[in-house]
């Protein structure tokens, strides 16, 4: 019972749990567990707003690749209505220049007039076929009302067949300018 009594119950001062404030090697305050525990929640919230600024970032970044494509591709489209519309503006001239060259060959198939017609309607459709321009004139082929307007029907042997055609159509690339106005077979 001695040793019983003699145990302590209590630490003695040499014995006692370190305060959970307490003095490291080099005489600097220790944390204790609460102020870990408020560092680990900064630390969390961090990485935490890391991830949203990482995230904004990429959306950021994707919405400005975005922005770029977008001009380059208003910037071609915009091309595309400018020449298109400059073409279209052209195509009075055009006619007016075929009609210059059939009176022409009319006339002197072989004069100067003639030839003149020939060189600047050739020089002209040169240029705007490099552009994407393309005539529709299709004598004695069908009928397509999406490339052809009817003005006309005389008989003929088949019906549905183009016999003459009275304005040339244009189209830019696959877009349809104006349609060709023809002369249509009907039986």
């Amino acid at each position: 019972m001695l040793e019983e009594e003699n145990s302590p119950t209590e630490n003695t001062p040499d014995e006692q749990e370190p305060d959970y404030q307490s003095l490291n090697g080099e005489g600097k305050l220790v944390e204790d567990d609460e102020s870990v525990s408020r560092l680990k929640d900064r630390l969390n919230e961090a990485y935490g707003k890391q991830e949203d600024l990482h995230s904004k970032y990429l959306r950021t970044f994707a919405d400005l690749d975005n922005l770029r494509k977008r001009s380059i591709r208003d910037r071609e489209e915009a091309v595309q209505r400018t020449k298109k519309q400059i073409i279209e503006d052209l195509l009075p001239v055009i006619d007016a220049f075929n009609i210059g060259i059939e009176e022409a060959l009319k006339t002197e198939p072989d004069g100067p007039l003639a030839k003149g017609f020939k060189m600047a309607i050739d020089q002209m459709d040169s240029v705007l076929s490099e552009y994407g321009l393309a005539c529709i004139n299709e004598t004695g082929n069908e009928f397509d009302p999406q490339l052809h307007e009817a003005i006309s029907y005389e008989l003929g042997d088949k019906e549905g067949i183009i016999l003459k055609v009275v304005r040339n159509g244009y189209k830019i690339n696959e877009h349809l300018l104006r349609p060709a106005s023809v002369i249509v077979s009907k039986s």
